[in-house]
């Protein structure tokens, strides 16, 4: 019969490490799946042709259709700091669309107009959208400078006011540049996360095999 005495302080450091290891690997495979979820999401949300049709059909989760142009912006742009495949200003401004009842005043919508480069200056002109809500500000971003157009939190309110709009008639999303999946989905795919899992996983199964080896030559496991 099989004879088993676990070392006891080697069992109490083993087991809180091997639950650990365990549930990285769970919490890896969950953002998997929660990753895929969100670019089939994403990938579903079809085309518009345009951000009256995209605004007044609305949208639940994180991302709207994609909008095709014409984009009449006229006006000043703010200069929204943005990571996309490298540092940059999104330049933003606001287009006034027809509103969805008859009668109503137009909307405003904050739509980013180009991508200025943080070297370089140079900006790439933007023909597709895709309706978002506004972005989160990161716990370590910058506070804003109206003074010298530089923003790096979104504030409707204090961005409505430089550019000279209601703020009470600015939708609650705005028109980000669509160049395909953004940052959040594309850094860190799926495949990526499976690769994290087995990582993981294969940690905790070497775990238990050093554990059962160091028993096995202490003689305190016998089969």
């Amino acid at each position: 019969m099989p004879h088993f005495r676990p070392l006891p302080l080697l069992t109490v450091f083993s087991l809180p490490a091997l639950a650990l290891l365990l549930v990285l690997g769970t919490w890896q495979v969950q953002r998997m799946e929660w990753k895929a979820a969100r670019i089939e999401a994403f990938q579903a949300r079809g085309e518009v042709a345009g951000f009256r049709t995209a605004l007044c059909a609305g949208f639940e989760g994180a991302y709207g259709p994609s909008v095709t142009g014409p984009a009449p912006l006229t006006g000043e742009t703010l200069r929204y700091y943005t990571l996309r495949d490298r540092p940059g200003w999104a330049r933003v401004g606001v287009m006034r669309v027809p509103a969805c009842e008859d009668g109503d005043p137009p909307q405003l919508v904050f739509v980013e107009t180009a991508f200025e480069s943080l070297i370089g200056g140079e900006r790439e002109p933007v023909n597709r959208w895709r309706l978002e809500p506004f972005p989160a500000a990161g716990a370590f971003a910058s506070r804003n400078d109206p003074d010298t157009n530089q923003w790096y939190r979104f504030d409707r309110d204090a961005m409505a006011r430089a550019l000279d709009v209601d703020a009470s008639r600015v939708a609650p999303v705005w028109a980000r540049a669509d160049r395909g999946l953004p940052q959040s989905l594309a850094q860190t795919p799926p495949s990526r996360h499976f690769g994290y899992a087995l990582t993981w996983y294969g940690l905790a199964l070497a775990l238990v095999g050093v554990y059962l080896a160091f028993h096995l030559a202490r003689g305190r496991l016998r089969l």
